[in-house]
């Protein structure tokens, strides 16, 4: 996975004690991402990013409308790119490629949205070198899956590493295993379908995921963050890759309750430097009992425990 660091030029916010992060993702941009849980992230302060389909805006059925997308956009939350079409990549013309992943781009931004990060559809492309090279012309980051933490200096799958940064090619100008454009997150959804959990197996899961990060993270040094990705919230009729909407309250609740900061894609850098990916600014410093730091395109609030 990508690293996660926190040792930026002039920041303080390399220790931050008793507190973890966790990012929210949010895929294709369903409409009950929108009514559902909105609502949600909104009572506990949060922001996520949410990746949208372009075509799928206004066009199809149970997706977000253009005023639903621009209203997210102007109360702070991220809006990222997932192509045009939401098609596997690997399978088009390099003028194709463009199209879905650069005018996905100049879509969003017709909408007065500058979108910094873009994720594959179905986790495909991304160890592609002609895709990788479109992507990277246009985005800051990209994010794939499927994995539950992104760890520092992009070396956390395979131990022993000889990857020791994120830079996107090797000496010999090969693709590295993990760079800033295959960023990794955990699919909540795939999780459930693949081991059949049920809703309290599923919140076991994600409870160990967002909690895994405890192995990387000693003394306040921040080194790995799990990444958490949704699609369809509380759709009755869903068969797949659906969240029941209680269970997504019950996991907002205990990140809320056990002081979890929550970022978004474009609260996340990189330093061609020191060829590391790190977090612009985390949280006020101090922070204590259950009052959770919430971040917001590099924006610290504070947010009350709610009675």
């Amino acid at each position: 996975m990508v690293g996660l660091s926190l040792n930026v030029p002039n920041a303080h916010a390399s220790k931050i004690p008793g507190t973890k992060v966790v990012i929210i993702n949010f895929d294709d941009g369903r409409k009950t991402q929108f009514t559902h849980a909105k609502p949600i992230l909104d009572k506990y302060g949060f922001k996520a990013t949410f990746y949208i389909v372009c075509n799928y805006v206004d066009n199809k059925k149970g997706f977000m409308t253009w005023d639903d997308i621009e209203t997210l956009n102007k109360e702070g939350y991220d809006i990222g790119s997932h192509s045009m079409n939401h098609v596997h990549l690997s399978n088009l013309s390099q003028q194709d490629i463009e199209y879905e992943v650069g005018h996905s781009k100049e879509c969003l931004e017709d909408h007065g949205i500058q979108p910094t990060s873009f994720a594959y559809p179905f986790n495909d492309g991304s160890d592609n070198a002609k895709i990788f090279k479109i992507v990277s012309k246009y985005y800051q980051l990209a994010r794939v899956g499927n994995n539950p933490i992104s760890y520092l200096n992009c070396d956390g799958l395979k131990i022993p590493s000889i990857q020791r940064d994120c830079k996107a090619y090797t000496n010999t100008h090969r693709l590295t295993y993990f760079d800033k454009f295959t960023i990794g997150a955990w699919s909540h959804d795939f999780s459930r379908m693949v081991n059949s959990y049920n809703d309290d197996g599923q919140f076991k899961r994600f409870i160990e995921v967002v909690n895994s990060q405890d192995k990387f993270n000693k003394g306040g040094l921040i080194n790995g963050i799990p990444i958490v990705i949704y699609h369809r919230l509380g759709e009755p009729d869903a068969i797949d890759y659906n969240t029941d909407l209680k269970l997504f309250k019950k996991e907002m609740k205990y990140l809320y309750e056990n002081g979890f900061t929550v970022l978004t894609m474009a609260d996340l850098a990189f330093d061609d430097k020191t060829n590391q990916v790190f977090i612009k600014q985390l949280h006020e410093p101090e922070i204590s009992g259950k009052i959770a730091g919430v971040i917001s395109n590099g924006t610290s609030v504070v947010q009350k425990p709610l009675g």
